[in-house]
């Protein structure tokens, strides 16, 4: 799975989701990133293999500079993630899996 993020600006760039769920997601940017709280960017997520993928108009809640990263939680526009993307595979293994 890969993943881009359209800033307001109309720039793309390439982030890594570290957190998924059906309301909101966490993605980390290596380098700068020049986006505000209340931003409004689209998560653009692929998968190749399956040729599927969705387009997520979300909210920047917060923003956190870490080491040579950008941290940004993100919150989806239209509500939870409905049932039917390319994405339940993986909220249905992350739900199942137990954790410690």
């Amino acid at each position: 799975m890969s993943a881009s993020m359209r800033l307001a600006s109309g720039r793309t760039v390439y982030v890594t989701v570290t957190d998924l769920s059906r309301t909101g997601a966490c993605v980390v940017r290596r380098g700068v990133l020049d986006v505000d709280v209340s931003e409004e960017v689209w998560l653009d997520v692929s998968d190749f293999e399956e040729k599927q993928s969705v387009t997520l108009p979300a909210r920047v809640q917060w923003v956190s500079s870490k080491g040579y990263g950008i941290h940004l939680g993100l919150l989806f526009r239209d509500g939870p993630l409905l049932p039917g993307t390319l994405l339940d595979q993986y909220l249905d293994q992350t739900l199942q899996t137990p954790r410690g």
